[in-house]
This record gives structure tokens, C-alpha cells and sequence, in this order.
């Protein structure tokens, strides 16, 4: 009698413990499938963890290079030391270069007269003589200024401090008549684009000019000309024509004329274009 409860209980618990539902078969939602781990023991997790990384990797193939090759690495390191020492110390030394031309070209221009030492670089040549010296004293004075301008083209040679000299003994030269001794500062100028170099070649023409040279000044004027622009090339083909005309070649003289007004026709120096095509034309034109 006693046993009987406990069984009907029994079989009440097992009749009214849920079930797993059946999955409905019109349920949009699939069943979840079972997911089955893995175990993987501590050691593999520690192994796994102690693998090294892309970074790891690859700088620690630089490190061992850069142990490898220590010399090697220590010795390139010290040269590009030394290129920037030599470099910084080459900068100072050319600066103080450079301060000492400026200084004894200022110094050289101080002895010439007072209007060939205030002469620019730039612009056209002038012929008039100023009358407050004697032609004896200018030329001393002259003489004395070229030899320290020439004293800044040995010293400092190769600066641009020593072509500015050299242009502007050229031009106290061509000044005082010294037409032969003017092309020995003038042709030593470097062939540069530059305006030292500009204004070297129009007083070497000039010079060659007075010489009685005008082929050889045919040749200066036509580089010069080349290597100009804007009024700097106008006053270089008038002055191109001249020198063919010297030469004794009026037909090339009128065709740079004739050229002249077709190139530079707002020019201010066209009235003498046109003026001297015309002398070209009759056979006036004179240098």
C-alpha cells in the first residue's frame, strides 16, 4: 500500500515535465544545429600565443641584419656624418667667401673716379666724359681701381663678385679709350645668361667697334641677341646693325632694321630703326 503513492507520483512528474517542442515545421527560423567545441589543451593556447607576429617578425629580421652587418652599418653611418660636417663647414666657408669678394670689390670701385664707380650692371652704354677731372688724372685714377678689380678676379675667381669685376674694368677701360685693354677684362667673363655676362658682350662689341673689328663685333651682337629679351634684345639688333653696316654689309644691316620694326613695334627705339633702314637703303648707314 505504501509503495503505490510514490509510483503514481512518479509517473505524474514524468506526465507533466515539458517536453522538448517539435520544431514547427512552417517556422521561418531554422533549427539551431548543434555546435561541437573542440578542446584544446593549455599547451597548444600557449603555443599558439607565443608565435610571432608580422611585425615581430619583421623587425626582428632588421635587428639581426643590423647586428649582423655592425660594422658595415657603423662605417656608413659615419661617412654620412662626415658629408653633412664637410657640408655644413663648405656653406660657412663659401659664405665668408662671399662676404670678403663683396668687401674688396667695394673697396676696388672706390678707387676709380666718382662716375665710373657709381655705374650700374645694366643699361645702355653712354660716351659722354665727365669734365671734372683732367684726362690725365682720370686715367690715374682709372689705372688704379683696375688693378684692385683685377686684384678681386685672381683672388676671388670663379665668384660673382669677380665677373662684376671684371665688367666694370672693362667699362672704366672703354671709358678712358683703352679699347685693347677692356677686352682682356671682357673676354674673360664666363658665357653665362647672365646680365654680367650681358653687359660684357655689349662692351666687348663696343670696344671691337672701335677697334675697326666689326666682324668680329658681328659675332658678339648676334649671341648677344640671341640670348636677350625685350628691350635688352632691341638695343642689342640695333646695335647688330650697325655693325653689319660697318662690316660693309648694308643688305644684312637693312634686313635686321626691317626685322626690327616687325619685332618690336611699341618699341621707343624704333624712330632710329626706321632712320637708319633708310641710311641702310641709300648707303649712309654709319656705325
Amino acid at each position: 500500500m505504501s509503495q503505490e503513492p510514490s509510483q503514481s507520483s512518479a509517473e505524474t512528474s514524468n506526465s507533466e515535465s515539458p517536453e522538448s517542442p517539435a520544431p514547427d515545421s512552417g517556422s521561418p527560423v531554422p533549427p539551431r544545429r548543434p555546435v561541437i567545441k573542440k578542446r584544446r589543451s593549455r599547451k597548444e593556447r600557449h603555443e599558439e600565443i607565443a608565435q610571432p607576429d608580422e611585425f615581430t617578425q619583421v623587425g626582428g629580421t632588421v635587428v639581426d641584419w643590423l647586428i649582423e652587418r655592425g660594422k658595415l652599418v657603423s662605417i656608413v653611418i659615419g661617412v654620412s656624418f662626415m658629408v653633412l660636417l664637410v657640408g655644413g663647414v663648405k656653406r660657412m666657408f663659401d659664405d665668408s667667401k662671399r662676404e670678403d669678394a663683396s668687401a674688396a670689390l667695394f673697396k676696388a670701385r672706390e678707387l676709380l673716379p666718382a662716375d665710373a664707380s657709381n655705374l650700374p650692371l645694366s643699361g645702355g652704354l653712354s660716351f659722354d666724359m665727365p669734365a671734372e677731372l683732367s684726362d690725365e688724372e682720370r686715367k690715374s685714377q682709372v689705372d688704379a681701381g683696375v688693378k684692385g678689380l683685377e686684384a678681386v678676379t685672381v683672388d676671388f675667381k670663379g665668384t660673382p663678385q669677380a665677373e662684376q669685376a671684371r665688367v666694370l674694368a672693362g667699362r672704366a677701360l672703354f671709358d678712358v679709350g683703352e679699347y685693347a685693354r677692356a677686352l682682356v677684362f671682357l673676354e674673360g667673363v664666363s658665357s653665362g645668361g647672365d646680365l654680367a655676362a650681358h653687359r660684357a658682350m655689349e662692351l666687348q662689341a663696343h670696344s671691337l667697334m672701335a677697334l675697326d673689328r666689326a666682324g668680329e663685333a658681328v659675332a658678339v651682337l648676334s649671341r648677344l641677341r640671341d640670348q636677350t629679351k625685350g628691350a635688352a634684345r632691341a638695343r642689342a639688333s640695333l646695335d647688330l646693325g650697325a655693325a653689319h653696316a660697318a662690316a660693309g654689309d648694308l643688305e644684312a644691316a637693312q634686313g635686321i632694321y626691317t626685322l626690327f620694326e616687325q619685332e618690336f613695334p611699341d618699341s621707343d627705339l624704333l624712330e632710329e630703326a626706321k632712320n637708319r633702314l633708310s641710311a641702310a637703303v641709300s648707303g649712309d648707314e654709319k656705325p
